[in-house]
């Protein structure tokens, strides 16, 4: 008789989890970082219904990583074929189907574990660099839907400055302020103009929120995205969701505008470009930029 080890065919009852995850309502939230991605994953992860954690990073590891792996497997394999197996035809090369289905299924195990057997109607997930990936993402997961966020891109930059230059120079890389903005403008726009032209293809599938309306008028904001999401955006369940997610609750009680630095919640505050950019950076980005500072709402 045949050894039998449960553990060796869990697989197949994972497969089983991973349809059910396919059929709740997915989400993927993206934005330049600095923007308010995490602060909008948060507002959502604190709906009792839903499952929002980040980051990911489908974009860095997985969807590179599986790229890359299904590429040197496909060489190796047309390598062996054009070769010892020359005169029978070789083995059948893998291609992007193949990268699409274990793109999709990674994506659907890392959400089956954040939920962690929890009964939740909407399952998300956060890393800002989604936003480059969204297209495929429509593709792989033609019911999800998909959140933008975007902020000022003075601000953004901003908060980087403070956050991701100092590191940089912490760590003996001397590119001047001016330098690391320019460095960051090139993905800035091209996630703004990927963002957007997802939008405008698929329109419902498709929500952007920018941080100033979430400053301006927080509840209306947050009740927008819920009712997007197709979750109960219910008078209490918004004020609860912004009250576990207030500025203070996360820095650890500072009241916005009381800055610190060296914290991943520094500021929280629209405006603050003007205490930290010359006027030289600030033309770099409206020449950048500014385009679609009317769309959004921004004063130059």
């Amino acid at each position: 008789m045949a050894e039998t080890n449960p553990g060796r065919l869990s697989w197949r009852a994972g497969g089983d989890a991973l349809a059910d995850i396919e059929q709740r309502q997915l989400f993927f939230i993206g934005g330049a970082p600095r923007s308010g991605t995490t602060w909008v994953q948060l507002l959502f992860d604190a709906h009792p219904d839903v499952c929002c954690k980040g980051e990911g990073l489908f974009p860095h590891h997985l969807e590179k990583g599986l790229t890359r792996i299904v590429e040197e497997w496909r060489q190796a394999l047309s390598q062996k074929n054009n070769t010892l197996f020359r005169q029978s035809g070789g083995y059948q090369l893998p291609d992007d189907e193949d990268v699409d289905f274990l793109l999709a299924t990674g994506i659907l195990r890392a959400f089956n574990r954040q939920c962690r057997g929890g009964n939740y109607s909407a399952i998300g997930e956060k890393t800002p660099e989604n936003v480059f990936l969204f297209p495929r993402l429509k593709r792989l997961f033609p019911h999800a839907k998909f959140v933008g966020v975007v902020r000022d891109p003075r601000d953004a930059l901003t908060s980087a400055l403070h956050i991701f230059y100092k590191a940089a120079r912490n760590e003996g890389h001397d590119a001047s302020p001016m330098d690391f903005i320019l460095h960051s403008l090139g993905p800035m726009i091209q996630g703004t103009k990927a963002m957007l032209a997802l939008c405008s293809q698929y329109p419902s599938a498709c929500a952007i929120v920018s941080y100033e309306a979430l400053i301006a008028d927080p509840k209306a904001s947050v009740s927008r995205l819920f009712d997007f999401l197709g979750v109960e955006s219910t008078s209490n369940i918004v004020d609860a969701c912004l009250a576990k997610t207030a500025f203070s609750s996360l820095s650890g009680g500072r009241a916005p505008g009381e800055g610190r630095n060296s914290e991943f919640f520094r500021k929280g505050v629209v405006g603050d470009w003007k205490e930290t950019l010359t006027p030289e950076m600030n033309r770099v980005i409206l020449d950048a930029m500014g385009e679609w500072f009317p769309f959004f709402g921004w004063k130059s």
